[in-house]
């Protein structure tokens, strides 16, 4: 009798609220841990898995989790500019990156000129980023695939999430339209520095009185949709849409006073206005099917739009020769890429010794860009001068492209990956094509160490056109035509990835890259690149970059302990620039950052990440010569100054709870820069009595406290 009781009981409590949650929490573990295995036991070289529970813990700067910052944390990927969403992998140039959001090729990848992405990691499943070994699925960029998988909405229960931190709030909520069946999953995400600058400018303006009236505001939002229909087992659609927009807007009203030769006081008002806005659209239609055990389908069809818009307005008042004039000042810049693509991928077994993956994909592009500038004069109520230009230019291409690999089991230790890409990409005028081989081996040596050696090929089209290295909205995209070669790397990597013993994972890696018809921005023309024929302002190179890169991960659970270091090299040869090969603006010869977390009490977890690397490179004249009174400046070679080293520690502290209805509360401390070291963001160069030259650097970011609040409901 007893023992029924206790039978009994165990059945009643194993479909309570409680056990579900431990259920979840079991399957949820499983799932990490068979997510960290991946890495070693895939094929493929530089290959990392990050699931939503690393992407949301941590130091969050300014209280936003950050997807780009936490791949910059890691080995061979340099950040570039601080606080910035640059992501150079394998000394790559930051726009041959491949960002894909459920599968659609994603331009426009963050906000507020690069200082956070826009990727909202409340609504991340997970993400798989490569900088080696890239799969025949993937191609248009040469340096790494960042493959993001938004969540599908809870099929049983709705719940959600709230965020508050220093310059954004995020809302997502989820759960079943029709139980078992259909879902939802819907992120949103909105920055108030808007509201931040209303005070700031009222009090602004109120020191400095009637004469001078500053105006302005900024502000970001996404939208993340996921709707996830299930027919049947192995038959599921999924609707996916994206929309992430930013506003700048500045504006500065002087009023100016002069008198004339009579004494007589003239009044006239001078203005200064710029409106700035920039955004990314993406939709996608999924549909997976699973013919059998051994045949699987994924299809798509999606668009994905990149739009930017800059207006800048001026207007000049004097009093002169007793008249009144003014000058005004128009300059308004615009670009977009769309796209329309198709693709279907398929993954036949044919038995326990092939795993064949094939498929298709097309994709149609229209690229835009356009500037006008218009400026007039009117002096004593007549038009004495009124110019104008502007420039206009649009190219449609078409990019299809088929692909094979093939996983074949050698032996039950030994797996070889061949694979093989072959794209076009017509232009007017034009056809390139692109053969892109790829190959991959890995041996298991025994069940906790392997090593694996690869080879690939990757190919791309688009060229970011751009004069300097931050995502600016002036910046925009052209593809490859007629006199701008498609860009292309080869790069062969291998290493040793084991887990000696529990808990413990060492990975060894080490790569050598070659870069072909990589473009530059010569500065001929403008500080603004032109929009028609481009291609005449930018000059054509290559491009190097070898090292090796360790991981080493201790997680035992409540503490988890990572160090991620690089040796690298990174040259580029433009002869138009220099005849010989020089070093790359972010060849940082070492990097290191150390992480760790610790949850040491119920409540409570702490989080610290030291970062460091060699300074960046800038370019100064090595020396001087005299010429009728001036001095001219000479350059020995380009990038030839490295900046001071770079380091910074930030620390976190969580604090979690869980009330009795099943909610919880968290609330996270992120200090960014704790122990406030300036590192250099700008550098001046001074001549010296003698005629030498010194240098002098600054550092803009100090320390950066946040507080934020996530309620889960």
């Amino acid at each position: 009798m007893k023992r029924l009781l206790i039978s009994l009981l165990a059945l009643l409590l194993s479909f309570g609220p409680m056990a579900a949650q431990e259920r979840r929490d079991t399957l949820e573990a499983s799932r990490i841990s068979v997510m960290r295995e991946k890495t070693r036991n895939t094929t493929q070289t530089g290959l990392m898995h990050i699931d939503s529970k690393q992407l949301n813990s941590g130091v969050a700067v300014f209280g936003t989790p950050d997807l780009i910052k936490k791949l910059q944390m890691l080995p061979g990927v340099a950040a570039g500019n601080e606080l910035m969403s640059g992501l150079y992998v394998h000394g790559g140039d930051g726009n041959d990156n491949l960002f894909l959001l459920d599968g659609v090729p994603l331009y426009n990848i963050s906000h507020f000129g690069g200082l956070f992405s826009s990727f909202n990691t409340d609504v991340i499943d997970n993400l798989d980023f490569y900088k080696s070994g890239f799969p025949a699925r993937y191609g248009g960029r040469m340096s790494s695939v960042v493959d993001v998988e938004t969540r599908e909405g809870d099929m049983e229960h709705f719940h959600g999430t709230v965020s508050l931190g220093l310059i954004d709030g995020r809302l997502q909520f989820e759960g079943p339209i029709v139980k078992n069946k259909t879902s939802f999953n819907l992120g949103l995400r909105r920055s108030w520095m808007d509201l931040v600058l209303i005070p700031a400018l009222w009090y602004a303006n109120r020191r400095n009185g009637e004469d001078q009236t500053a105006s302005g505001a900024y502000a970001m939002s996404d939208i993340n949709a996921r709707l996830t229909h299930r027919f049947a087992p192995g038959n599921v659609l999924n609707l996916t849409f994206y929309t992430g927009s930013d506003r700048l807007r500045a504006g500065l009203d002087e009023t100016n006073r002069e008198k004339d030769e009579q004494g007589r006081l003239h009044e006239g008002n001078s203005t200064m206005k710029m409106d700035v806005q920039w955004g990314s659209l993406t939709a996608a239609a999924n549909h997976q099917y699973q013919f059998s055990k051994k045949l699987k389908a994924k299809s798509s069809i999606y668009y994905s739009q990149s739009t930017s818009n800059t207006g800048y307005q001026f207007g000049f008042w004097n009093w002169a020769d007793d008249k009144e004039s003014i000058t005004a000042m128009d300059d308004n810049d615009r670009s977009y890429v769309r796209e329309v693509g198709l693709y279907s991928n398929w993954e036949w077994t044919p038995n326990n010794y092939h795993r064949i993956r094939y498929g298709v994909s097309a994709q149609y592009h229209w690229y835009h860009s356009g500037r006008s500038f218009a400026s007039s004069t009117v002096t004593g109520g007549i038009t004495e001068r009124e110019s104008g230009d502007s420039e206009e230019q649009g190219y449609r291409s078409l990019e299809p492209a088929i692909y094979a690999e093939d996983e074949i089991f050698l032996r039950y230790n030994l797996t070889l990956n061949a694979g093989f890409r072959y794209a076009l990409f017509a232009t007017p005028g034009k056809v390139w094509h692109s053969p892109e081989p790829r190959l991959a081996f890995k041996w298991l040596i025994t069940p906790d160490v392997s090593a694996k050696l690869s080879y690939t090929r990757m190919s791309q089209f688009a060229h970011l056109v751009a004069a300097l290295y931050m995502d600016l909205p002036s910046n925009c995209w052209m593809p490859s035509t007629a006199s701008a070669r498609p860009m292309n790397s080869d790069q062969i990597a291998g290493g040793i990835y084991t887990t000696p013993f529990k808990n413990f994972k060492f990975n060894l890696e080490g790569w050598y890259k070659t870069m072909n018809h990589i473009l530059v921005y010569n500065g001929s023309n403008t500080f603004i690149p032109p929009v028609t024929e481009w291609e005449k302002t930018f000059t054509e190179g290559r491009g190097q970059s070898w090292g090796m890169e360790v991981e080493a991960t201790y997680d035992n659970g409540p503490l988890s302990l990572s160090a991620y270091y690089t040796l690298s090299w990174t040259r580029r040869n433009f002869e138009a620039i220099y005849s010989d090969w020089y070093p790359d603006r972010n060849d940082n010869r070492h990097k290191l950052n150390l992480v760790a977390s610790w949850h040491f009490a119920k409540h409570w977890e702490l989080f610290a990440n030291w970062n460091f690397h060699s300074g960046n490179r800038i370019t100064f004249p090595s020396h001087y010569i005299e010429k009728d009174g001036q001095r001219i400046y000479l350059y020995d070679a380009p990038y030839n100054t490295l900046l001071p080293h770079y380091h910074r520690l930030d620390l976190g502290i969580d604090y979690g709870t869980t009330f009795r209805s099943g909610h919880s509360l968290r609330v996270n401390l992120s200090i960014y820069n704790a122990y406030n070291h300036l590192n250099a963001s700008l550098a001046f160069l001074r001549t010296n009595a003698d005629g030498s030259f010194s240098g002098m650097a600054y550092g803009l970011i100090p320390i950066i406290p946040t507080l934020t609040a996530t309620y889960k409901f």
